[in-house]
């Protein structure tokens, strides 16, 4: 099962390699049919906790609104996994994020690792860790 796992987690990042994340249309007919057939009714979005905007998201809209809320302060905003480890029903996906912010100009890159669990063929949660280690140590693993 966890293979499928890793399929259905990349065929989610498929769509945005090399995109702008600013430029998407979270209305669009395809995210949104995206979002329903990957993302469960109830799923839930955790950022990192030291993170500025800590807080749970829930349910597809809460997630399209977390992305909405951190992409608004970028005039350019892209993300690249890094790997794909399966753990059970959890797929840990390291990943360098950049972009430019919108006033300033000024340019920022990050490296944080997403937690997706899955149930039912379905993302049902994605917790945000700022190490791999951490993610890994969640996700019942250790490096």
């Amino acid at each position: 099962m966890s293979q499928e796992n890793v399929g259905m987690v990349r065929g989610l990042w498929e769509p945005f390699k090399g995109v702008d994340a600013t430029a998407v249309d979270w209305d669009d007919e395809a995210i949104r049919e995206m979002t329903e057939r990957f993302w469960s009714p109830e799923v839930e979005l955790r950022w990192s906790r030291r993170g500025p905007d800590a807080r749970v998201y829930r349910g597809r809209e809460g997630v399209i609104e977390a992305f909405r809320e951190w992409l608004e302060p970028f005039s350019e905003y892209y993300a690249e996994p890094l790997d794909f480890i399966e753990v059970g029903d959890r797929v840990v996906v390291p990943n360098r994020q950049w972009g430019i912010g919108s006033t300033s100009g000024i340019p920022v890159e990050v490296e944080v690792t997403w937690v997706f669990e899955i149930r039912d063929n379905q993302m049902a949660r994605l917790d945000e860790y700022d190490t791999l280690e951490e993610a890994l140590e969640a996700a019942g693993l250790r490096e």
